[in-house]
């Protein structure tokens, strides 16, 4: 049996390390420390999906890096020729992977040059983009509509219609 001296102490434990986890959870909030970027507080998708919006929705990439980066974020393809401030851009997304803070946008981009397939890799931290590649290939076809990639693709995976 535990006696009740034994029973108050470790219940006095617990509730002083539920206390420490949760003071150290604020400390490192980054609220705290006034970041009060546009993706702070939100999940890694809902962050790249703000960051498209202002660099390829309304072309304005300088602007979007301001906003979503962080000082130290690693970008392994910053000179793209469809990255840069010449106007928005229309994007095609064909399909987005999101696996805890890395999420993976595969779209067609039309606008400044020939239509590309393009594979955006992002890896996010407190609501910044922290690390970003990109991978791509121009469109065949010519436009995004037309692209092989464009197409459904039947996986076989519908249950067969009688």
């Amino acid at each position: 049996m535990i006696s009740d001296s034994k029973l108050n102490a470790v219940s006095v434990g617990l509730g002083l390390l539920l206390t420490a986890y949760v003071a150290q959870d604020l400390h490192f909030n980054p609220r705290w420390y006034g970041d009060t970027g546009p993706g702070v507080g939100k999940m890694p998708r809902e962050v790249v999906a703000g960051y498209m919006d202002i660099a390829y929705g309304r072309g304005k990439v300088d602007e979007a890096a301001r906003l979503y980066y962080t000082p130290k974020t690693v970008d392994a393809t910053p000179h793209a020729p469809y990255r840069s401030d010449a106007g928005p851009l229309t994007s095609t997304v064909r399909q987005v992977v999101a696996e805890g803070l890395n999420v993976v946008v595969h779209h067609c981009v039309e606008g400044a040059g020939p239509a590309r397939e393009v594979i955006d890799m992002f890896r996010t931290s407190n609501g910044r983009i922290a690390w970003r590649k990109t991978i791509a290939q121009p469109a065949d076809g010519g436009s995004c509509a037309a692209s092989n990639l464009a197409r459904p693709l039947d996986l076989g995976l519908k249950p067969a219609k009688a």
